[in-house]
């Protein structure tokens, strides 16, 4: 029981630093080659590299990921710390129920990361690893022990606690479009 009140006392306040620093516009400026911080990204990579699978389909076929070595699957720390961003912006969008918004930011994401031609496919898979745990720890759905029982709890879910200001959903919605908008010029 103390690890699980541990464990979520460490997803929460994580979720919440990460929350807000990049959801305050001033923060944001003043730090944003920073934010997140080097622990909070290395933290979210380390998360991502648990979840990563067994096996992947690629090609039609199932191919079976060999973990043994991180460093296979890991980007570089400021690719990481740019894809959180990215993927803070669909973590936003989910807690807003502006379902649709999320999913083009996701798409646009991994299609700009494979447009680079720069990532193996373990990196890619990585990248999507590190885009779900993001969201998990923004979201506070990242839970560990007994909390995972209450997962399904319609009362725990974060998006029937937050509610979302007009103003709110649409400072989302220009963030996103913008992004997407942008990536469309660069490629």
């Amino acid at each position: 029981m103390k690890k699980t009140l541990l464990s979520t006392a460490c997803l929460f306040a994580l979720g919440l630093g990460l929350v807000m620093s990049l959801a305050s516009p001033t923060a944001a400026q003043e730090n944003k080659k920073k934010s997140p911080s080097d622990r909070t990204v290395r933290v979210i990579m380390g998360w991502a590299f648990v979840a990563v699978p067994e096996s992947v389909k690629r090609g039609g076929k199932v191919v079976k990921l060999n973990r043994e070595n991180p460093k296979d699957f890991y980007v570089p720390l400021e690719d990481a710390r740019r894809i959180i961003r990215v993927s803070a912006r669909s973590a936003n969008a989910n807690l807003c129920g502006m379902n649709k918004l999320e999913a083009r930011n996701f798409l646009k994401l991994m299609s700009n990361e494979k447009a680079l031609n720069k990532w193996t496919p373990n990196q890619i898979t990585f990248i999507h690893q590190l885009h779900i745990a993001t969201s998990l720890v923004m979201t506070g759905s990242g839970q560990a022990g007994e909390d995972v029982k209450k997962k399904d709890d319609a009362k725990n879910d974060a998006r029937h606690k937050y509610k979302c200001s007009d103003e709110e959903r649409e400072r989302i919605r220009a963030s996103i479009e913008s992004y997407i908008k942008t990536s469309e010029k660069t490629q």
